[in-house]
Order: C-alpha cells, then sequence, then structure tokens
C-alpha cells in the first residue's frame, strides 16, 4: 500500500504495542520504505512499511 506524508497510520513496534500516528517524512530505500512517524503518545518513530497495520480515517 502506498503512503503519502500526512496520513495517519496504525502501526506495530517491536515490542508489540500498536500505536497511531502521522507521517512526517518518507525514506525510500533498496529494500523498502522507512516511514517517519510523529505518534499521538509524543514520540516519533522510524518505522519500515512492513510494521503498518492500516491507515486510520481521520482528520490530516
Amino acid at each position: 500500500m502506498k503512503y503519502a506524508i500526512g496520513d495517519i497510520v496504525k502501526f506495530k513496534l517491536e515490542s508489540g504495542e500498536i500505536q497511531k500516528g502521522n507521517i512526517q517524512f518518507i525514506e525510500k530505500k533498496s529494500k523498502g520504505e522507512i516511514l517517519y512517524i510523529n505518534s499521538f503518545s509524543r514520540w516519533a518513530y522510524k518505522v519500515p512499511d512492513k510494521r503498518i497495520i492500516s491507515r486510520v480515517r481521520g482528520k490530516k
């Protein structure tokens, strides 16, 4: 699935915890994309696109 800056997504951390946040930056790599996400819990994450669960509907 393609994502864009500003999309709100639900993603899984290495610990198994699920977070929601909005995409701030997308880095394209040969093995996939790395998404930089500002979580609604006030943390910023660097997440591979394989850990994105779904896009969340909401205001951008």
